[in-house]
């Protein structure tokens, strides 16, 4: 068994290493979002079916439409 002693000073470490490790994960899913947005941009580009970008890229039918209209492209 583990014994060790908690104190304010440990707790906000560990609070800290908690919201740096939340953080990151944040961060990583932001980043493949973006990265999704634009492979679904390049197949819009490509002319490949709404519904194979949807499936492809996890992301919504609106999203693809506000990808799309905001690069001018004809949905």
């Amino acid at each position: 068994m583990v014994n060790f002693k908690w104190d304010q000073k440990r707790a906000l470490e560990v609070a800290k290493e908690d919201g740096i490790s939340i953080g990151e994960a944040r961060g990583e899913a932001r980043g493949e979002r973006n990265d999704m947005m634009k492979v679904a941009l390049s197949l819009l580009k490509k002319g490949l079916p709404v519904g194979v970008i949807t499936d492809s890229t996890n992301l919504s039918l609106e999203e693809v439409r506000k990808i799309a209209k905001d690069n001018g492209l004809a949905f």
